[in-house]
């Protein structure tokens, strides 16, 4: 284990304790197809559908040592403790919850029965590594599914594991592996620290045990006032410190300004979710560490001028900027932002201006020069070309194509339709029709709800959201189905009557009338906004596209090509 004493050392060395987290899926196996998981019970897995082979008492006995070997190279390693983790559904989940757990052995039957797997790996690890190694435990407050634990039953095992001094802090998470995983990583659609009555619920009153609370505590003001409050003694962060490092010594000097603050848009876990590598929406850095080198300052500045002031744009426009470059942005529109702007208006996506603020921000921090309002022509493109030193990033963003013939009698809105600005509250059928699978169709649906339309989803696509992290969908979902918006799946537009808009069946043909709209969204594929290029081809020594002027993609994509364009310049 030489690369876990590596990392510990690392740590150590800035004056930090640090412990390693112990955790087993149990049932909740997503990527063995061959294999079967192991698990408490023979009940399914909520998600998958996957039945595990139920442990016998000898493979239960085999896991306790194997979590208590693992603390033991934890210790050797030269980390601090050990968390196990009990939340989430995973397999100590699995044993503690009367949903998920039906056993008549030893190892069931009762709260004394269901607590015995996690009491005997904390009193076994308790033995082999001292009563000065922490032993934290993670547990969630309530799994928000009928059946399973309540704030009152995670209160009662707290209290049973602090009492026997086989616990030294205890983390209180939310939801397990079913339809209430949402509340595992809370999004955006969610206020911070959505769960903090649940936190103190299961809290117990005499317990001496330090509570860390956990889930979406993003900012400064909201984890002090957990404290203050008496909801927690510590703050468990991880969203907020993959988007920024250095959030704890920022907040430190009291330079709130300087953090990267976390939206809660889970691309991080949704990419995770799929055994791919982390990524991070708004820290280019994230999951590619080590090949990305610190930025420096330019050994010969330039002049750069950005066209579009998007998040490609005005990524690549302060980064430029910070390593000495001269950086002039232009934007056609009135206001900075593209599609953050549009996203940030949503219901429930305020937290993209997040990005938006905090790239204005570094931008007039480090002398851009903005001006909105003004579309560059091709003509000043050519005037900046006979300039030396001057470049250009073409960060122009997208266009959507054009929607259907059959919907043109309806004049659809687009999600970036400059329409939305004016639209008020109303009565009367509107139809989402979603070829985006994202919040640009998803977003104007849930605004239209709110302005009081009755609002019917239409995809071509087998399901909603296709491009948003699962947890979102299951928000989503939610949301919607809460609202009674319908959702038609598989079923594209084919005829409007004076009174109908018909769409049919995208494999069989089969047609559903629906009643005429008196709104309409399309949110379909677009299209690159990148006829400037075409003077000076698409990428060369003088012009460089960046963003949706080079394809249409995501957010993510555009704020690293502005961020990598921005360090290499």
């Amino acid at each position: 284990w030489p690369g876990l004493a590596r990392l510990a050392s690392a740590v150590h060395a800035h004056g930090v304790p640090i412990c390693l987290q112990l955790w087993h899926v149990g049932r909740q196996q997503l990527w063995g197809p061959v294999g079967s998981p192991w698990g408490v019970s023979a009940a399914p897995d909520a998600l998958s559908g996957v039945v595990p082979r139920v442990m016998s008492v000898a493979q239960i006995a085999e896991l306790e040592n194997a979590f208590i070997d693992s603390a033991v190279v934890a210790k050797e390693a030269g980390f601090d403790g050990v968390e196990i983790h009990g939340a989430h559904g995973y397999l100590v989940t699995q044993f503690l919850s009367p949903w998920s757990n039906t056993r008549t052995d030893a190892y069931g039957g009762s709260p004394e029965g269901r607590m015995r797997f996690l009491r005997n790996i904390l009193r076994g690890i308790r033995d082999a590594c001292g009563a000065d190694f922490v032993l934290g435990l993670k547990l969630s407050g309530s799994e928000f599914v009928e059946g399973g634990l309540t704030p009152d039953d995670t209160r009662g095992i707290i209290a049973a594991l602090e009492a026997d001094a086989l616990i030294d802090v205890v983390g209180i998470s939310q939801g397990n592996f079913s339809l209430s995983l949402e509340r595992h990583v809370p999004d955006m659609h969610f206020p911070p620290a959505p769960f903090a009555d649940a936190i103190a619920q299961a809290h117990p009153p005499q317990a001496k045990t330090p509570i860390i609370a956990i889930g979406r505590v993003m900012d400064r003001r909201t984890a002090e006032d957990l404290v203050a409050n008496g909801v927690a003694d510590l703050i468990g962060m991880a969203r907020a410190l993959i988007s920024d490092p250095d959030l704890p010594s920022l907040w430190r000097v009291g330079d709130d300004a300087h953090v990267r603050d976390c939206i809660a848009c889970n691309v991080c876990w949704g990419v995770i979710h799929t055994g791919k590598r982390m990524l991070c929406i708004h820290n280019p850095e994230v999951g590619a560490e080590q090949s990305w080198e610190p930025a420096q300052r330019a050994d010969a500045p330039r002049t750069l001028h950005v066209v579009g002031g998007g998040p490609a744009g005005m990524e690549a426009a302060w980064v430029a900027a910070s390593r000495g470059h001269r950086v002039h942005l232009w934007e056609s529109a009135q206001e900075l932002g593209g599609q953050l702007r549009f996203l940030a208006a949503m219901p429930g996506l305020g937290e993209f201006g997040g990005i938006l603020a905090y790239q204005k921000a570094r931008m007039a921090e480090y002398g851009v020069e903005v001006r909105c309002g003004h579309a560059v022509t091709r003509d000043e493109l050519k005037a900046w070309a006979g300039q030396d030193d001057v470049v250009v990033a073409l960060a122009t963003g997208s266009l959507p194509q054009p929607y259907p013939r059959v919907l043109a009698a309806l004049d659809p809105l687009a999600p970036d339709d400059s329409r939305w600005c004016t639209l008020g509250a109303a009565e009367g059928e509107a139809v989402v029709f979603d070829e985006d699978g994202g919040y640009g169709a998803y977003g104007p649906a849930e605004r239209l709800l709110a302005l009081g339309y009755r609002v019917s989803i239409v995809t071509s696509r087998t399901d909603i959201g296709a491009n948003l992290d699962y947890l979102s969908r299951i928000g989503l979902q939610r949301r919607l189905r809460e609202a009674g918006a319908p959702v038609y799946t598989g079923m594209q537009p084919d005829a409007l009557t004076a009174e109908h808009l018909r769409i049919s069946d995208v494999y069989s043909g089969k047609p559903a009338m629906l009643a005429k709209p008196a709104l309409t969204v399309w949110a379909g594929p677009r299209v690159a906004n990148d006829a400037l290029a075409e003077t000076f081809g698409r990428n060369g020594r003088f012009l460089s596209l960046i963003g949706d002027a080079v394809s249409p993609r995501k957010i993510l994509s555009a704020i690293h090509e502005g961020q990598l364009l921005g360090r290499t310049l």
